[in-house]
């Protein structure tokens, strides 16, 4: 048992700083290449943030453990959502760009939805893997001729803050010595994730089946808040920071590719597909896609989430999270039963 916990507690700690490293390779190559600053915040650094999920995601797949697989990205994006975007309201109300609330926001409901349609039938196949993948292309190219317009200061300034020393223009040699720098920082955080993941994974079925919880619920909170805790780090330091657009960007961009890119990958290199527990289709997704609506509703009004609308989303969180464990009997002292949650 305390093999598991440190097992854990080290998983944890290795996603954590490799999820760090991914974002700070990722969005300096992103700004050497002369990306666009929203095009980063949205997709880049999104997609660095969500490394851990993809990385448990598809070991999971690998091995046949569906109910983890799917748990963590439902849980994820809840957490995204919820936590993230309540927690970072709470430190500082979130004022956030138009194309936020005009195009993000609204791709982030319809991926939702879109995931609740391809698990419909109880499985996500590969071909639904590839489908998901095609529309992350989508989205990143019309991301990327949207933020064409900004600005580069606000992202620089945010990428500083994660570095923790300012860009400089640089010259063609030094512009090949910072490639190759972001390469190896890029190469540590993944190796980062990869460990960090095996030992996250193991740790955690250990763990919480010591108390009688089911995989779909390990997936759903313990696996799903581990994985989170890059884009839990990054929003908020964003927010402290200022960057609140950037802030919240994130959380938008990382629950966007957690069902495009990380249950798509999952779905493609699985043999059999990503088999979808009843129970998180009609009761887990759907509320997943309520939250979605929820925090469109909240960005609506005059393009801010307050603190007091950031403490409403972190207190049904916890009401989810609670509703999760009542319901599988851990809270009750009861072993769930086959196929529940």
């Amino acid at each position: 048992m305390l093999f598991a916990v440190a097992q854990l507690l080290g998983g944890s700690l290795l996603l954590l700083f490799g999820g760090e490293w991914v974002v700070r390779g990722a969005s300096r190559l992103a700004i050497l290449a002369k990306l666009s600053p929203l095009f980063v915040g949205l997709t880049v650094v999104s997609l660095g943030t969500s490394a851990p999920e993809m990385a448990v995601s598809v070991a999971t797949a690998m091995q046949g453990k569906a109910d983890i697989t799917i748990g963590n990205v439902v849980g994820s994006n809840l957490f995204n959502m919820l936590m993230i975007v309540g927690v970072s309201a709470m430190v500082s109300a979130l004022t956030v760009d138009r194309q936020i609330t005009s195009f993000d926001v609204p791709a982030m409901v319809a991926a939702c939805v879109a995931m609740w349609v391809v698990g419909f039938n109880g499985n996500i196949s590969r071909f639904d893997g590839i489908v998901l993948l095609v529309a992350m292309v989508v989205y990143f190219a019309i991301s990327y001729r949207l933020g064409r317009g900004h600005g580069t200061e606000e992202i620089e300034e945010f990428v500083d803050g994660v570095a923790g020393e300012p860009l400089e223009t640089p010259t063609l040699t030094s512009k090949v010595g910072a490639v190759l720098l972001q390469l190896v920082v890029l190469a540590i955080g993944i190796g980062a994730l990869i460990l960090g993941c095996d030992w996250f994974v193991d740790g955690s079925v250990t763990f919480a089946r010591r108390f009688g919880l089911s995989e779909a619920v390990i997936g759903l909170t313990i696996v799903s808040v581990g994985t989170s805790l890059p884009e839990l780090v990054t929003s908020v330091a964003a927010t402290l920071k200022g960057e609140r657009g950037i802030a919240i960007g994130n959380a938008v961009g990382s629950t966007i590719l957690n069902i495009l890119a990380v249950l798509g990958v999952s779905a493609c290199v699985s043999p059999v597909g990503i088999n979808v527990l009843q129970s998180i289709e009609h009761v887990d997704i759907p509320i997943m896609i309520g939250a979605a609506m929820l925090s469109w509703v909240f960005l609506r009004t005059q393009r801010t989430v307050t603190r007091i609308e950031g403490s409403m989303m972190v207190l049904l969180y916890f009401g989810y999270v609670a509703y999760l464990l009542i319901s599988s009997g851990a809270l009750l002292g009861e072993a769930p039963m086959n196929g529940a949650l």
